[in-house]
């Protein structure tokens, strides 16, 4: 007796677009798997240098801003000219009421705790965001007086705006309705900036951690250190 086998009929075939489709899910699946690697791995970075730090600390620390502006005694100064030491600088001005003064306070307490040999490596500047107002003259009665080696600095509208954009620093004009024109306060962020005797930007603070001299201290000196 024979046996009769039926036909199986053709094979079935994957079209062009069933084999575009695979192909791209298989190239997502690969871009998300190195892009958590990738994420992962810069968490662990990111950790690995937090953990050594009291500020918030940017990994890989960015190359400084070499802002333009115009120092207390009406000369050009750039960021650059520090070259050689750790520069704790923010932004402010000299008629604010409450935040700019008690973060300047803060720095000189921070600046006076170093030890004497390292004061001469660190700079302590206060940028104006208010330059109508706060020209040279004003910035060298108001600036020093938290500590004579304090830089105050200002310049043209642009050079500010230009300075702060870098930095992510905010500041508006604010005015109240009726009132005289010249009356008028400035809205900014306070955050206070550490760049690197080599001309990183390390680390940012937040206005409540400068008053803690220790910590604050200890950053600098690691910061001194890795130079």
């Amino acid at each position: 007796m024979s046996e009769t086998i039926s036909d199986p009929g053709p094979k079935p075939t994957v079209s062009p677009a069933g084999m575009n489709w695979r192909l791209l899910i298989a190239a997502v699946a690969l871009a998300l798997a190195l892009l958590v690697s990738f994420l992962a791995t810069r968490y662990s970075a990111y950790r690995n240098v937090q953990e050594n730090f009291y500020g918030q600390a940017l990994v890989p620390a960015k190359e400084a801003f070499d802002f333009r502006l115009v120092d207390q005694n009406g000369k050009p100064f750039r960021l650059s000219q520090l070259h050689g030491k750790a520069v704790l600088f923010s932004f402010g001005f000299t008629h604010c009421p409450n935040v700019c003064p008690t973060t300047l306070s803060d720095l000189a307490k921070v600046y006076r705790a170093l030890p004497e040999k390292d004061r001469q490596k660190v700079q302590v500047l206060f940028v104006s965001v208010d330059p109508r107002r706060d020209q040279s003259a004003v910035m060298k009665k108001y600036v020093p007086y938290f500590d004579e080696s304090f830089i105050g600095l200002t310049g043209t509208e642009p050079q500010i705006a230009e300075a702060a954009k870098a930095y992510g620093a905010f500041y508006e004009i604010s005015h109240n309705d009726g009132e005289d024109p010249e009356n008028y306060s400035v809205n900014h962020s306070a955050l206070t900036y550490l760049i690197t005797p080599s001309g990183k930007w390390k680390l940012i603070y937040n206005f409540d951690q400068l008053r803690d001299e220790k910590n604050m201290v200890r950053d600098i000196e690691r910061v001194l250190g890795e130079s």
